[in-house]
Order: structure tokens, then C-alpha cells, then sequence
């Protein structure tokens, strides 16, 4: 889907989009572990994996109204890492080795 976009990114702007994205995904692995949600949070993400394209556009659609909530570049990084297998991968990971290292 990249080659759909309307312009080029560049480097410096995708090295820039990346971190964000890291950012954003380790932020939503350690809520996850904080309340204790992997179990659902995982068999979500597996069960919805096939609809991440669609989910992400849902989120670019409803930016503006997210934007009373979170940053706007929160809503786009996590829209970003939604239509991302490897983000999405990474995700799971991270949940799963956050859930590890956390005591009891």
C-alpha cells in the first residue's frame, strides 16, 4: 500500500515517523501489561490481524474527533502501525515480554 501514497516521504520524515511509532507501541504494551489485559489484548489483535487496513483507515478517518483525546500524532502513528504486519508483530512481541518480566 506505500506506493499508493499521494507524495514521497522522506528519509529524514520516515526515520522521524518510525520513532513515533515505536513510541506510541510501547506505550500501548505497557497499558496493556499494567492492567493485566495481554490475554484479550493478544487474541484480539491475532483475531483482527487481517483487518488492520481497514482499521487504520477507520482511525485516519476519525482523527479529528480522537484529536480531543490524544495527540494528533498519536492517532496517526497508531493508524500507521495498525496497516503495519511488522508493527503489529512487534506489538505482540513487546506485550508478550513485558507480561514475562513483570513479577507474580
Amino acid at each position: 500500500m506505500r506506493h499508493l501514497r499521494a507524495r514521497p516521504v522522506a528519509e529524514p520524515e520516515e526515520a522521524e515517523r518510525q520513532q513515533r511509532r515505536s513510541e506510541v507501541l510501547e506505550k500501548l504494551a505497557r497499558a496493556v501489561v499494567a492492567r493485566r489485559l495481554e490475554a484479550p489484548a493478544v487474541l484480539f489483535l491475532e483475531l483482527n490481524r487481517p483487518l488492520g487496513f481497514l482499521f487504520s483507515q477507520a482511525a485516519f478517518f476519525a482523527r479529528p474527533f480522537l484529536s480531543f483525546f490524544l495527540p494528533v500524532r498519536d492517532v496517526e502513528a497508531a493508524a500507521e502501525a495498525l496497516d503495519s504486519r511488522e508493527a503489529m508483530e512487534h506489538l505482540l512481541d513487546r506485550i508478550q515480554e513485558l507480561s514475562a518480566e513483570r513479577p507474580g
